[in-house]
């Protein structure tokens, strides 16, 4: 689950309140974490969407975010930064 190349970087930060606000762990995109590079916003969202979507069931509306989000067959992981799969 990654963002929509059209998705706007305030509703990317939106979906990140939102899945920072309910209990995942945000840490990996924090300073010092694996995933904090790139520091952008896009980049934090794509980590942090699909963390959501791995950890409550791997659904379609998992990743929908307000129409945000993508379901990818490719593997955004990159470096330290490794994804939930």
């Amino acid at each position: 689950c990654v963002p929509k190349p059209d998705a706007t970087v305030a509703q990317l930060q939106s979906n990140i309140d939102y899945v920072c606000s309910n209990g995942a762990d945000c840490r990996p995109i924090q300073a010092g974490g694996a995933c904090f590079e790139p520091n952008n916003v896009r980049s934090h969202a794509a980590f942090i969407m699909n963390a959501f979507y791995q950890t409550n069931g791997r659904n379609n509306f998992n990743c929908d975010f307000a129409h945000t989000g993508v379901i990818t067959s490719t593997d955004p992981s990159n470096g330290s930064c490794k994804y939930l799969s």
